[in-house]
């Protein structure tokens, strides 16, 4: 089997509702969606996103003019040397590095290959990747902001059992949002918090022992994922674990903040890691260090391939499943073919690859 052609597509979804964190701002989903056409018939699909400032166009550039003559004609089992001669190494790497959009392109590539293997033989990714280790996965909800304590009530009424908002905004206004939560919903359900580096390390402390009441089962990149230093010192200094990851593209930045003990959650990006290829790597390094394994999971397919991960790994934890407005239709209807949600939890469904095939895909209709 050889792979023939790879095609992109720009697609913009409507939200219901401004979406922000403390960095950003954002009313549409922006995606550019992947797919890797082989010789025999099988499509895998992939997504990168969410990409809040449209940058589909150059992520099509990459994978169109610069991945895509590197990976045809190669065999989609090869996922080890496909991945190896798309980030390159030394000269080869020169141009785009090996981190940053290149590695999240490559990533696309990736998972859309995983994919074509479990079609091909007709078995879910999750067998290709160790088996079925659990046979449901604990979902979170995680919003984009800080929404009214009735909004997350709702939720867990619906059976979610952990919930995750923002904070990094102020640190007075944010201590008095998270104990305005527990005061009025109680301790009955998990309680994440992500920064998205909005703080200074001594903010990030600051916060972290004014909420040590509020039971909060981790705090999510309260400051610069690059500040190692700062990281230590945060680390030490609260009682919180500190989740990192999204931000993270290689092994080594992973490997460096599991060894340097700054994180007791980790959470590799589907988009960002280097796809199923090096993240399955990742999680067995932080399965090492007893790390638990929570993926950041934004992307539509990019959240099934997670699922596929977190069904296989022994060290896997709970999965992210964001919350935009009320009701998420359109993503609603390209996962219920793929999974099952009850009860908090999401059930993989489907019997070969991750679970997308084009007609899955006809919700995405709102193309650029």
């Amino acid at each position: 089997m050889k792979i023939v052609k790879v095609e992109t597509e720009a697609v913009s979804l409507p939200l219901e509702e401004e979406a922000f964190d403390s960095t950003a701002r954002w009313r549409e989903f922006n995606l550019l969606l992947v797919k890797v056409h082989t010789d025999e018939g099988l499509t895998g699909f992939s997504d990168i996103a969410p990409l809040h400032g449209k940058e589909m166009g150059i992520f099509e550039k990459i994978i169109l003019d610069k991945l895509a003559p590197k990976v045809v004609g190669e065999n989609p089992y090869d996922v080890e040397r496909v991945w190896a001669k798309m980030v390159g190494f030394g000269s080869e790497a020169y141009a785009l590095g090996k981190s940053g959009a290149i590695v999240t392109a490559s990533s696309s590539i990736d998972v859309a290959l995983w994919d074509i293997v479990g079609k091909s033989l007709n078995t879910p990714v999750y067998n290709l990747l160790g088996g079925m280790f659990r046979d449901s996965i604990e979902l979170y909800a995680s919003f984009m902001g800080q929404p009214p304590a009735d909004r997350v009530k709702d939720v867990l009424r619906n059976g979610f059992k952990g919930v995750k908002v923002k904070v990094g905004f102020d640190v007075r206004k944010d201590v008095e949002y998270v104990k305005m939560l527990r005061d009025e919903l109680g301790h009955d359900f998990k309680l994440m918090v992500d920064g998205n580096q909005g703080y200074t390390v001594e903010e990030a402390i600051t916060f972290s022992r004014k909420v040590e009441g509020c039971n909060i089962l981790w705090l999510e990149e309260p400051i610069n994922v690059y500040n190692f230093n700062g990281l230590k010192v945060l680390s030490k200094g609260v009682v919180t674990p500190i989740a990192l990851g999204e931000n993270y593209y290689m092994i080594s930045e992973f490997a460096r903040a599991m060894e340097e003990n700054v994180a007791r959650i980790i959470q590799p990006d589907i988009n960002h890691a280097g796809g199923l290829t090096q993240i399955k790597k990742i999680s067995s390094i932080a399965e090492y260090y007893d790390i638990k394994l929570a993926p950041h999971l934004h992307s539509i397919i990019g959240f099934v391939a997670g699922l596929h991960l977190l069904t296989a790994a022994p060290n896997g934890y709970i999965a992210e499943y964001p919350i935009y407005g009320r009701v998420w239709k359109i993503r609603d209807a390209l996962l219920e073919k793929c999974i099952l949600i009850r009860d908090g939890c999401a059930k993989i469904l489907n019997k070969k690859g991750i679970g997308f095939e084009e007609e899955n895909l006809s919700p995405l209709q709102y193309k650029l």
